[in-house]
Order: structure tokens, then C-alpha cells, then sequence
């Protein structure tokens, strides 16, 4: 089980987005690689980075960030997502040292863009997928409303080599729940599977190490890692392997 921070970039500052309101992007940080090497410092060994510019402007933007950040932290696992719409912007940020390439749903809609970045790409492509009650909504070739077991058969033919998983509640936020409703889907992929968001206090995380997520390979940690309660270390600690198996 690993625990990955989610790093929002804009303009070439760490920043947290609203999602009901794309305008509203508070800077957390002026500097990533200062909140990069704290998170290494309490154990941290991958990242998942949201090139915000790339998604307002259907390109990678901030790559030289990215490669400054691979050169100064190389043990570091880095994936992308933002601004992917074919091989040639995918190129872009595997140039600057990331380590696997994150297609959003938007993107998955669109066969020949996935195939064709994931044979470019064979074992560095990762799959951003929303669900509803464990169902997938988006357009596959094998139609809408299907279950996570088909649409990972499907994914893993192409190449796919993992899935972030964000299960969406009917109202509210993403919450705990969700988290489990995606821990226990997880049991049906072919792919090892990551839940997106949900975790949203220190509390939350201690009802979810209490739950055992025996099905899921990590979790993404979005605004709560920026909590001043939430302690990074002892989450990461929390969730080792034979912690869970215990």
C-alpha cells in the first residue's frame, strides 16, 4: 500500500483547485521541490503531479519544473497528467523524466490516443477512471454503465499498466465510503488499482487503516496533506503492508 501526495502545479507554483470553480487556485507553496522534499522526508516515494496549466491549455506546460524536480529527487516516482492528447505531448513529459503518463477519462474515450501511446509507452501509462457506484460511466468499446472487470480486460489488452480509481458520490464530497466501494470493486481488476481522494481528515484515515484495504495498491492524498493536523509520517507508517496484513 503506498501513500501518494497529489502536487497541483500552476504557473510554476503549488496550488489547490476547486473543482466546482476552475478560477478558485489558492498557492500553497511558491516552491514544489520544498514540499517535495519534505514528503520524501517522512517516506514518501512517489508523486502524482496535475500540470494545471496543461489542462486549461490542452498541452504539458510546466515540463522544465518537472525536470528540475526529477533531476534534484531521481529516486522519486513521478506521474503526469494534464494536457494529453496524443503521443507527441506524451513524449514531452517522458523527456522530462516522468515516469508514467496519466490518461484522464476525457482521454479514454478516445481509442486511438490510448493505443497509440500505449504501445509508444508499453508499461508507463496509467488510467484516471471515474465510477458511480462502481460502475464506469465514460465510453468504451464496450459501452456505458459497465463494471470494472470489463473495463480493466479491456485496459490491460491496450497496455495499461495501472488504474487511479475515483468512485463519485450521488451528492457530497468523496469520502470514505467511496474509498471502500473502490477497495472492494478492486477485487475484480486485472490492474493494481489506486483510490483518488476521499481522505479528507486525519480521522478519515484512521477509519480507512481500521477497515483494512486489503484490495487497493495506494492512495491518492489531495488538499488533507496540506492539513496542519494530518501527520504525513505516521500515515505513512500507518499504512505499511504488514500493518495491513495485521
Amino acid at each position: 500500500m503506498q501513500l501518494i501526495p497529489v502536487l497541483e502545479i500552476r504557473h510554476g507554483h503549488c496550488v489547490q483547485t476547486e473543482p466546482k470553480n476552475a478560477f478558485v487556485k489558492k498557492v500553497v507553496n511558491n516552491d514544489p521541490a520544498e514540499i517535495i522534499k519534505y514528503w520524501i522526508s517522512c517516506g514518501i516515494e512517489s508523486i502524482h503531479i496535475v500540470d494545471v496549466d496543461a489542462i486549461e491549455q490542452g498541452e504539458p506546460i510546466n515540463v522544465d519544473l518537472i525536470a528540475s524536480l526529477n533531476f534534484q529527487f531521481p529516486l522519486l516516482k513521478i506521474q503526469a497528467s494534464g494536457g494529453i492528447k496524443n503521443v507527441e505531448s506524451a513524449f514531452i513529459y517522458i523527456d522530462a523524466g516522468v515516469d508514467y503518463l496519466v490518461l484522464s477519462s476525457r482521454t479514454l474515450r478516445k481509442k486511438s490516443i490510448l493505443v497509440d501511446v500505449c504501445i509508444e509507452f508499453k508499461n508507463k501509462v496509467i488510467a484516471e477512471i471515474d465510477t458511480r457506484n462502481g460502475l464506469i460511466g465514460y465510453s468504451s468499446s464496450l459501452g456505458d454503465n459497465i463494471t470494472l472487470q470489463h473495463v480493466t480486460e479491456e485496459l490491460a489488452e491496450y497496455g495499461v499498466n495501472q488504474l487511479i480509481i475515483t468512485d463519485i458520490p450521488e451528492s457530497g464530497h468523496v469520502n470514505c465510503q467511496n474509498i471502500q466501494l473502490v477497495n472492494s470493486n478492486s477485487s475484480r481488476s486485472l490492474l493494481p488499482v489506486y483510490a483518488n481522494g476521499g481522505i479528507n481528515s486525519p480521522a478519515d484515515l484512521e477509519y480507512l487503516i481500521e477497515n483494512k484495504l486489503n484490495n487497493l495498491s495506494g492512495l491518492l492524498l489531495g488538499k488533507v496533506i496540506y492539513d496542519d493536523n494530518f501527520n504525513l509520517a505516521s500515515a505513512v507508517k500507518a499504512f505499511f503492508p504488514q500493518q495491513l496484513a495485521g
